[in-house]
Parts: structure tokens; sequence; C-alpha cells
């Protein structure tokens, strides 16, 4: 059990949730932590997946170069690797708001570190309604107020609806998971907000994590059919899978 004078210090300056050291920011890492965790570098600009060549920034994948989804850009800070991993599922299944913290702050600083032009609007991933009262809260939307307060960012919860309560996406190929979405969100909002998504070009979508695209393909389908401009869709995700037999994980 904690001391008195250890719970204040927790308070004032909280410690690394990754190590335990008191030299934690108030996202509650240590730089040293920070620097072991699995970067994403070197990745495919439309789908954040790895690309092998270490000189690869900015460029597609093969697959997003034959078939590119109706996303323009992801940006997925981390690798869905350990310690990342067991974080987000004690931040999705646990509602450990440290955890959210922590990832959202690795996120926002690598959306900085791009140096890229950002978003008139960001928009969580949706629930359907009954997942929502299952989880008790909506991860993306946790993430989304984190990084709409460090980056100054407009955002709604209120723009898309998940009218389909899918199934788990847990094994399915991208085939499979595709087909399962199909018809899954609507645009439907208040006239504020539709009035404000009528004049927007630029939005980003943001979820957890990024295994096929399957989600947030869709999504973006969707918000782009009922936009009148030509707009540039983006997905930020805390962390990317990565692809069968990847080697990466040796590292």
């Amino acid at each position: 059990m904690w001391s008195l004078i250890e719970q204040f210090q927790s308070i004032l300056h909280p410690p690394c949730l990754l190590c335990g050291s008191w030299h934690a920011n108030m996202d509650n890492y240590c730089s040293a932590c920070y620097q072991d965790l699995p970067h994403n570098t070197h990745c495919c600009i439309r789908c954040a997946l790895p690309l092998s060549d270490s000189n690869s920034i900015d460029q597609y994948c093969g697959q997003c170069l034959r078939q590119p989804p109706e996303f323009n850009r992801s940006l997925a800070a981390l690798y869905y690797l350990p310690p990342v991993s067991s974080l987000i599922h004690t931040f999705k299944d646990q509602d450990n708001q440290v955890a959210g913290r922590l990832l959202s702050a690795c996120l926002s600083h690598y959306i900085v570190r791009r140096k890229l032009s950002l978003p008139e609007l960001i928009i969580p991933m949706p629930l359907h309604h009954r997942r929502l009262q299952q989880r008790g809260f909506n991860q993306a939307a946790v993430i989304v107020q984190h990084l709409s307060k460090t980056l100054a960012l407009t955002t709604t919860n209120k723009l898309v609806q998940r009218c389909a309560n899918t199934p788990s996406q847990q094994g399915l190929n991208q085939r499979q998971r595709q087909a399962n979405l199909r018809h899954a969100f609507r645009v439907q909002a208040p006239k504020s907000v539709m009035k404000l998504f009528g004049k927007i070009r630029h939005i980003a979508i943001v979820d957890d994590v990024m295994t096929t695209g399957a989600s947030a393909n869709a999504l973006a389908k969707t918000i782009k059919q009922a936009n009148p401009n030509n707009l540039y869709v983006e997905v930020w995700c805390l962390a990317r899978t990565l692809p069968p037999h990847s080697k990466l994980h040796l590292y």
C-alpha cells in the first residue's frame, strides 16, 4: 500500500505506467520508456503498414497502389506489439483512462512530428449503441477528447451513427471484414453539425487500432458520399497491427 507521501506525489507528479519511475511526465510515461515503445516508422502513407525500404517515407505499399482505400492517409503512432497491445486492452476492456491518456499523448506527438496540415474536423469511430452500453464508453471518443485539447481541433460525435451491430471482426480476413461492414454506417446529425460538415474539406477518423482498415474504409466511403466537397479523409490510430509473418516483433 502506498504511503500518504507517495499518494500525494502521484497526484502532483504521476509515476510512469510502464516502469513505475517517478521521472514520468503528466501523461504517465518517462522518456526512456517512450523511446522503447514500438514506434511506427517507414510506413505506407495510405494504410500505415511498415515498408521494407528504410528510406520509404511517404510512399505507398503495393496493395494501396493496386487497390487504394477510400481514405487518403493513415497516421498510426505505434505498432500493435507489447507493451502497446496490453495498454490498449486495459484501456478498452478495463476502462483504464491512464493508459488511454498515455496512448493518446503518443498519437498526438506523432501527429505533431509529421508536420502535416491538420484537419478541420476529427470524429471518433462510432460504436453501435448496444456495444456502447456493454462497454460503457467509446474508446475512440476518449482519444478524440485528448487530441482536440492538445491539438486545438474541432470535434463532434454526432455526425455518424453505427446503424448495424456487426459481429466481432476478430479472426476475419479483409474481404470478410468488408462484407461484415456493408451498410454499417450512416451520416445523420443535427442541422448545426450537418452545416459544419458541408463546409469542410479535410476530416480525420480516429480509432484505437487499425487491422485491415475495413472499418475505416467503410466509414470513409460513407462520409465522402455525404459530403458535397472533394473530401480528404485521414485515419488516425493509436496502433497498427502487423501483417502475418512480419519480423518487426523480433527487433
